[in-house]
C-alpha cells in the first residue's frame, strides 16, 4: 500500500490548477503495517508565477523553487517507484484528486489506483467523531513523537502511515460509505420499534400512505413525516429528524400477503455495518418523493339568496 502526501500551490492567475510542488510517499506492507520504502521529489513550478499564502509558508519552499525536476519528470519517477502497488491512501482524500488534476493538465498517465483509502475518515470513525481531524492533532492523540516538521510531503506521509497503525482494520471496509451513511456511526442508538400497517393494493400506494409516512420518534413519540424513501435491496430507507432527539434511521419492508394485498413493516432498525452499506447503496439509487394527498376543496354555494345576496 502507498501512503501519499502532496504539497501544492493554487496561484492567483486564471489557470485553475493546484500545481504540485512536492511528492512524498511511503510504502507499507499492509494497512497499519511497517514502512518498507520512501519516496520524495521536489517539483519546480512552471504554471503559476506567484505563490499563495499557504505555499509561501511551506518549510521546503526554497527547495521546490530550485528543484531540478518539473512535474512530468517527477511524475515519471513516482509512477516507476509505485510499481505494481495499486492501493493508495492519504489524509483527507484531496491528494489523489490533485494528482489526477495535474496529470490531466499535463496530459500524462498517472499511477494505477484500484482502491483509495481516506485515513482521515477512518481515524475519525476510530475515535467516534464525524468532523475531520487535522493530522497534527491525530499525531498528538496517538502519542506519536513529533520528530519531523509538518507540511513537508514526505514527513506528513510518514506521520499518516504511523497513525494508520492505530486504526482498527475493520473500519477500512466502511470507507466506501458516503458521508450521509457514515454519520449514523456516531449518533446515539435509538431503541428499536416496529409497526405494521396495511393492507395496500400495490407498493407505490404503501410508500405514499399515511400509515407508512407517519413515523413516531422512538423516544418521545413525536410524529415525523417521511418526505423521501430510498430503495434498498429488499426494503426502503429514510432518515427522520425529531426536534428533541435528533436524526434516526427508518426502514420500510413490504410483504406480499396474497390476493393482490401488501403488508408493510415500518421499523427503526439496529445500526450495523451491513445495514449502513445497504443504506448507502439506497442513497446512491436516488430518492422516491412522497407527496401528501390534497384534500378536495369545498365548493362555495353561489346560489342567490333572498334579497339579492349571493
Amino acid at each position: 500500500m502507498i501512503v501519499m502526501d502532496l504539497e501544492w500551490n493554487s496561484g492567483y492567475d486564471k489557470t485553475r490548477l493546484e500545481e504540485i510542488l512536492q511528492f512524498g510517499a511511503v510504502r507499507l506492507d499492509a494497512p497499519g503495517g511497517r514502512i518498507t520504502d520512501t519516496f520524495c521529489a521536489f517539483v519546480r513550478p512552471r504554471v503559476h508565477k506567484k505563490m499563495n499564502r499557504t505555499a509561501k509558508a511551506l518549510p521546503e519552499l526554497k527547495a521546490m523553487l530550485n528543484a531540478p525536476q518539473d512535474f512530468p519528470a517527477a511524475l515519471y519517477d513516482f509512477v516507476k517507484w509505485c510499481g505494481d502497488d495499486t492501493v493508495f491512501a492519504d489524509w483527507g482524500g484531496d491528494d489523489l484528486t490533485v494528482l489526477r488534476q495535474n496529470c490531466s493538465f499535463w496530459r500524462l498517465p498517472g499511477p494505477k489506483v484500484t482502491r483509495h483509502l481516506d485515513l482521515q475518515a477512518a481515524f475519525s470513525m476510530q475515535v467516534g467523531v464525524i468532523n475531520n481531524i487535522a493530522l497534527a492533532h491525530a499525531v498528538e492523540y496517538c502519542g506519536i513523537p513529533e520528530t519531523f516538521t509538518f507540511h513537508n510531503a514526505l514527513n506528513d506521509a510518514m506521520y499518516t502511515a504511523l497513525v494508520s497503525a492505530y486504526i482498527r482494520p475493520d473500519l477500512f471496509s466502511l470507507l466506501d460509505l458516503g458521508r450521509e451513511a457514515r454519520r449514523f456511526l456516531f449518533r446515539p442508538a435509538f431503541p428499536p420499534s416496529v409497526r405494521r400497517t396495511g393492507p395496500y393494493s400495490a407498493p407505490p400506494e404503501a410508500l405514499q400512505s399515511q400509515g407508512c409516512r407517519r413515523q413516531p420518534c422512538p423516544l418521545c413519540g413525536e410524529p415525523v413525516w417521511v418526505r423521501y424513501w430510498y430503495p434498498g435491496r429488499e426494503c426502503y430507507y429514510t432518515d427522520l429528524r425529531c426536534r428533541r432527539h435528533g436524526v434516526f434511521l427508518t426502514r420500510l419492508t413490504l410483504h406480499y400477503a396474497g390476493e393482490a394485498q401488501w403488508q408493510a413493516l415500518v421499523d427503526v432498525p439496529e445500526v450495523t455495518p451491513a445495514l449502513l452499506k445497504d443504506y448507502d447503496r439506497a442513497l446512491r439509487a436516488g430518492p422516491i418523493s412522497c407527496k401528501a394527498r390534497k384534500r378536495p376543496r369545498r365548493r362555495r354555494d353561489r346560489r342567490r339568496r333572498p334579497g339579492g345576496a349571493v
